[in-house]
């Protein structure tokens, strides 16, 4: 929202001035300078917004070598890789239909996750586990079945939102709501998995701390840094 905001008032600004300036030195009004910033505003603004909109998610890309990963690890998470990127570019065409706020907010929440999914497949952490570690299973399921489960739901009911009135459309809107509740429970989940990831690197920047300082000591070498 902000970069087409600011894009839009700064090129709007300043053909305002330009043509403000040109009327003054001409003895013409402001009015038509002041619409001519307005409409590069709207242009320069909406154009902007679209192609934000509309930008497609890059696949995530694993870039550890094969050596460095236990075998089968890879085409697990390249699998979990793969269905982020779909879930993704899948929100992508949904958000062009969500018009309710409830629909908007599960959507930003699921691509939240998928985000967060793709930024753990490139850590370390993840691609040093067996296929059959848990958090990597847990990943994969969240990619593969539980985010694509409830997009399908959320896409389902933003058909009955078109469609229904009444009560029928309140019930729609209340699925909407549950979608996200349940895409929090998962944030949930996805939270645990990042702790362990920083906790794991924290741990061996303690291991390695503590080598420096023993190395340091046995051979009376005061280090410049305090570690």
């Amino acid at each position: 929202m902000g970069v087409p905001t600011v894009l839009g008032g700064a090129f709007g600004i300043s053909t305002f001035v330009i043509l403000g300036l040109g009327s003054l030195i001409g003895g013409a009004g402001i009015l038509a300078p002041a619409l001519g910033g307005l409409g590069v505003a709207l242009v320069v603004g909406g154009g902007t917004g679209f192609l934000l909109r509309n930008r497609r998610p890059k696949k995530v890309r694993l870039i550890a070598a094969d050596a460095e990963m236990p075998e089968g690890t890879r085409a697990m998470l390249e699998k979990v890789a793969r269905a982020s990127t779909q879930q993704r570019r899948r929100i992508v065409d949904v958000r062009r239909r969500a018009s309710t706020p409830a629909a908007k907010t599960a959507l930003n929440r699921a691509d939240s996750l998928l985000q967060r999914i793709g930024a753990l497949l490139g850590s370390e952490s993840m691609q040093s586990r067996a296929p059959s570690d848990g958090d990597v299973m847990m990943l994969e399921g969240m990619a593969d079945r539980y985010i694509p489960d409830l997009l399908d739901a959320l896409d389902e009911n933003l058909g009955f939102l078109s469609s229904f009135e009444g009560g029928a459309r309140e019930t729609a809107v209340a699925n909407l709501e549950s979608i996200d509740q349940q895409l929090e429970v998962l944030g949930e989940g996805i939270e645990r998995i990042e702790a362990d990831v920083v906790s794991g690197v924290s741990r061996s920047l303690e291991v390695h701390s503590e080598f420096l300082k023993t190395r340091f000591s046995a051979q009376r070498v005061n280090p410049l840094i305090d570690l």
